[in-house]
């Protein structure tokens, strides 16, 4: 394949990205994304990210290519350099289609893809004088939408194909390419879930003398930083006592109470692949007889959609087994009145689950219709979030509950990749009342 390099896998540096801000009166030098010669404790030879290899990104290009119009041409930017202020940036993150084709962690690229021009990165970005002529050869332009940057886009060539219609979102193809994963990025995906079924059962243990959600959250980002982990997937989730009834809730600042649950969605990301596990204990040892019977309702739901996943099924089967099954459930104890499902979004509006991968809800343009199949990562999480203006019995009344593992859809059914994770209500009191608590500390990854 045709590759017209561009400072190739040189970073633009974050002085172009922000203009004439300065953090140094010294000139620095940029050498570029890790390699297995600069960090071999990082990378193999051969691999271009972390157990990512060469051959596997010009695979994922080829199978692009396989499917992208004889005349079409895809088109892909790096994600854009994001300020916390006027001189200090976020932590970048790259988008994950432009690695997933690229194997680029740096900002400021462009690439492209075609039949006729081959693969062609330029860095920083692309110039005005090749792009044009290999846009208007094409019949058609799909490009990132999320990450569309000015540079092609004032383009004449990108200008005149807009208009007539000719320029779509490149996710059509890429969503699907990345659905299924491959033996290597599995592999990273297991290693991401162990990390944060580590972080996360030190964070309860932890939960026990420090019941304070700020506190549990620094602890559990700690631990996955301390095993390898590159960063969180999303701000953790630590819900104590009525917090935990608000889905996705984010302030993370109170203390939770004697007698309350803490609810903790947390996840990493290890080399460009994340992880999403939630569980739900009484951080002082014991669930109350009221907690135990709620909570007992969503660990046998989850069990039992878990046992659902397998090639042929689809996610919004399984959660419609789960709204079945949770109504029934909510019924016999008392909390609804009634079977109308009307009834019961008002105390779980989110699906059974999502897929799973590079991006924490990934392959978005992926339907939940889509029958699975092996090499699929998906999340199983059912979950009830009963506010305290609830008009149900008052003994349920700021009780939120969620248990999510992750799990792969095999050739023969399933693996839970979170599955080291204790959920068991006897388990979790186990281990709250006889860990010595106070006594642990991270061993960090070599």
């Amino acid at each position: 394949m045709k590759i017209v390099l561009g400072r190739l896998l040189q970073r633009a540096s974050l002085r172009q990205a922000i203009g004439r801000r300065a953090y140094s009166i010294k000139k620095s030098v940029d050498i570029g994304q890790p390699s297995p010669a600069s960090h071999p404790q990082l990378l193999k030879e051969g691999e271009i990210t972390p157990g990512i290899t060469s051959e596997e990104y010009t695979l994922r290009r080829n199978k692009l290519l396989e499917v992208l119009p004889e005349k079409g041409l895809a088109i892909f930017a790096a994600a854009p350099v994001k300020m916390m202020t006027d001189v200090v940036p976020y932590t970048y993150r790259q988008d994950a289609d432009y690695l997933y084709i690229t194997g680029c962690q740096q900002p400021g690229g462009v690439a492209v893809l075609g039949h006729e021009c081959g693969f062609c990165m330029f860095m920083p970005e692309a110039t005005s004088h090749i792009l044009p002529d290999i846009m208007k050869g094409s019949s058609e332009l799909f490009h990132n939408v999320q990450t569309a940057v000015p540079t092609y886009m004032e383009l004449d060539a990108f200008q005149k194909a807009a208009s007539s219609g000719k320029v779509k979102d490149v996710s059509v193809f890429t969503h699907e390419l990345r659905l299924i994963k491959s033996p290597a990025e599995l592999k990273l995906m297991r290693e991401s879930a162990s990390i944060a079924c580590q972080a996360l059962l030190q964070t309860m243990f932890h939960s026990k003398t420090h019941p304070y959600e700020g506190r549990l959250s620094a602890k559990v980002e700690y631990e996955c930083k301390m095993k390898g982990a590159q960063r969180m997937a999303f701000n953790p989730v630590v819900g104590g006592g009525p917090n935990a009834s608000v889905i996705h809730y984010s302030r993370n600042d109170q203390k939770i109470k004697n007698g309350d649950l803490v609810l903790m969605d947390v996840g990493c990301e290890l080399h460009g692949y994340v992880s999403d596990i939630t569980r739900t204990w009484p951080p002082y040892g014991s669930f109350s007889s009221t907690q135990e019977e709620l909570y007992d309702l969503i660990l046998q739901t989850n069990k039992d959609c878990v046992e659902l996943c397998k090639p042929g099924a689809s996610i919004r089967e399984i959660h419609s087994f789960s709204v079945e099954m949770l109504i029934k459930g909510l019924n016999e104890i008392g909390i609804l009145k009634d079977s109308r499902s009307s009834s019961y979004h008002q105390l779980n509006p989110t699906s059974i689950g999502h897929y799973l991968g590079m991006d924490v809800h990934d392959c978005s343009i992926v339907g939940y219709d889509r029958p699975l199949k092996p090499g699929v990562v998906i999340t199983i999480e059912p979950g009830i979030y009963i506010p305290l203006s609830s008009n149900g019995p008052k003994r349920y009344r700021g009780i939120g509950i969620r248990i999510e593992d992750e799990v792969l859809i095999t050739e023969t059914g399933y693996e839970v990749l979170t599955g080291s994770m204790p959920k068991e209500v006897k388990h979790i009191e186990s281990l709250l009342n006889n860990f010595p608590h106070g006594k642990y500390n991270a061993e960090p990854q070599q």
